[in-house]
């Protein structure tokens, strides 16, 4: 296999009614020959690893398929950074999929630029059940970065580090920092997204914007761990997310050098997280019990991590804060009402 600019990984575990759209999406000759599709097949059961199988025999030099035991969404991630050859590293959900004149820009700028990480852009798109993915209506969660960005400009991350809002499905980062600096995600576990984007960010010197929406995320599909429910019956999966982030958090500034810019950037990231931690436990039916295990754990966030504490940005998580959580038994009722 000829050198890569790019892999692409893509964690798949019975996605057959997906797969192939994912798939699709990279055949696209002006980059093909650039990058490597690299399908983990994570314990499927269905014909997922039959139409991975089809599209590397079909694109020997560009997809390659590797099967193991299931091991959740962070084992994929794990296995691809194992594997992956090109130079670059993105993660793309095999029930997701990429707009073919974006990902073409993106592919450019990889060539061009020697940025660490190169951030796109990326569109909610609701399944309406369709085959015919346009008429999906779509939405951007983020429409800039950050105000006056200049796009395709290589700034130093801890410059931008206190504008910046990134998810997983918007960065593309370099290999060997995942690789050089042991990156390695929570298996059998949902929500791992964070952790993805929030260990390399000590490591990263650099970042470039392009004005482009690349990633399309599926909203609607079954089975999907985002809804309210999903996340009540997976709380432990959450909490064990939230403390992998905290322990790591911990060693920032001791066992891992950090810039005081990286280090509050994360911890913006990680005040996120909590804020979606308290939204579940205000999900459940009210109850003494619930507020006093959700006093609890703010207590324990605002004394042992109060930098973390100090960057929330959630208007209904302050308006509860600032009102001695006396805002409990209403904001319960509205937080389940919502779903």
């Amino acid at each position: 296999m000829m050198e890569k600019i790019l892999t692409v990984v893509v964690p798949t575990y019975n996605a057959e009614k997906y797969l192939r759209d994912n798939l699709e999406s990279f055949v696209i000759p002006e980059v093909l020959q650039d990058i490597e599709i690299l399908i983990i097949n994570d314990g499927s059961t269905d014909q997922s690893l039959i139409i991975a199988e089809e599209y590397a025999k079909r694109y020997p030099e560009s997809y390659r398929v590797i099967t193991k035991e299931n091991g959740g969404h962070g084992s994929g991630i794990n296995c691809g950074i194992e594997h992956a050859q090109g130079t670059y590293f993105k993660v793309v959900d095999a029930d997701d999929w990429v707009e073919k004149d974006a990902f073409i820009s993106l592919v450019k700028t990889l060539k061009m630029k020697n940025a660490d990480i190169v951030h796109s852009g990326f569109l909610w798109a609701y399944d309406c059940g369709e085959t015919d993915k346009t008429k999906f209506q779509t939405k951007a969660e983020i429409t800039t970065p950050f105000r006056e960005v200049e796009y395709q400009k290589v700034y130093r991350f801890d410059d931008i580090a206190d504008r910046l809002y990134m998810k997983m499905h918007n960065m593309t980062i370099r290999t060997e920092i995942l690789r050089a600096n042991q990156i390695w995600i929570d298996e059998h576990c949902y929500y791992v997204d964070t952790e993805y984007i929030t260990y390399p960010i000590p490591f990263v010197e650099t970042i470039c914007f392009i004005d482009e929406f690349v990633y399309y995320y599926r909203l609607g599909r079954e089975g999907q761990s985002v809804g309210l429910d999903k996340m009540q019956k997976n709380e432990r999966n959450y909490d064990k997310v939230i403390n992998s982030l905290l322990k790591f958090y911990k060693k920032l500034g001791r066992e891992i050098t950090c810039s005081d810019e990286k280090k509050n950037y994360i911890a913006g990231i990680i005040a996120r997280v909590i804020a979606g931690k308290i939204k579940i436990m205000l999900s459940f039916p009210a109850s003494r019990q619930k507020k006093k295990e959700l006093v609890q754990f703010e207590r324990k966030i605002r004394c042992e991590y109060p930098e973390i504490y100090s960057r929330n940005k959630n208007k209904a998580l302050s308006l509860l804060r600032m009102s001695g959580y006396l805002l409990y038994y209403p904001a319960s009722k509205m937080v389940r009402q919502m779903y």
